[in-house]
């Protein structure tokens, strides 16, 4: 009975032995820094304990500098007319830092009368990219979907007014990113932010596009 179990255990070993070693020959780590520029349109919804939602709604600007680490389970290029197409399907794992600025309207009119004041903001703060990236093998273009999430502490400005003001945010982003040349890469995002500003909560989103540069 012990030897069959000594022998059961020997055969999980080698077999977790054996997958190791073909994993580690297979995989293939490439590195590269990034910087992205993009703009859009944005709307934000704000709310107090004591006041109604109110909605707003601007534009936003922003850039990210990353490290981008593509991870592909195989390292066999293929060779096409002389060309090399990169596998088909890479792991992005992009840690950097994230900066943006913001600019809202004043809020609808609520019905007490009242509404939220215009702002502005500038933020800055870490951010992790993580996601896909697919080649074309017959374009050989590569297409990525990426999921970013990134804090942020932002500086913001009451319209018009000497009134400041800090506060943490957290963005939640999904992005397509379309490779134009072996550099650049043209990229559509849906940013999701949610601030605890000084005054109440606000919930951001939006449509940015812009364009991916990696050296």
């Amino acid at each position: 009975m012990h030897k069959a179990i000594g022998k059961a255990r020997s055969k999980v070993l080698f077999f977790l032995l054996l997958l190791f070693s073909n994993l580690s020959t297979a995989l293939t780590i490439g590195a590269l820094p990034a910087l992205e520029f993009g703009m859009g349109f944005a709307d934000a919804w704000t709310n107090t304990q004591s006041t109604a939602t109110g909605y707003h709604n601007g534009w936003n600007v922003s850039a990210e500098a990353n490290w981008i680490f593509r991870i592909s389970l195989d390292n066999k290029d293929i060779h096409n007319a002389g060309k090399e197409i990169p596998p088909p399907v890479s792991i992005i794992l992009s840690p950097g830092f994230h900066a943006q600025y913001i600019d809202m309207s004043a809020s609808n009119w609520l019905s007490d009368g009242s509404r939220y004041r215009a702002w502005s903001a500038i933020g800055l703060g870490p951010e992790l990219d993580f996601g896909l990236e697919f080649v074309d093998s017959i374009m050989v273009h590569k297409n990525s979907l990426l999921f970013s999430i990134s804090y942020l502490a932002n500086f913001a400005n009451y319209t018009q007014t000497t009134l400041y003001s800090a506060y943490n945010s957290w963005v939640l982003k999904v992005s397509w990113n379309t490779r134009i040349d072996h550099n650049t890469a043209f990229f559509a995002a849906l940013p999701l932010e949610y601030a605890f500003r000084a005054d109440g909560k606000s919930i951001l989103s939006g449509l940015v596009m812009g364009i991916r540069y990696e050296f």
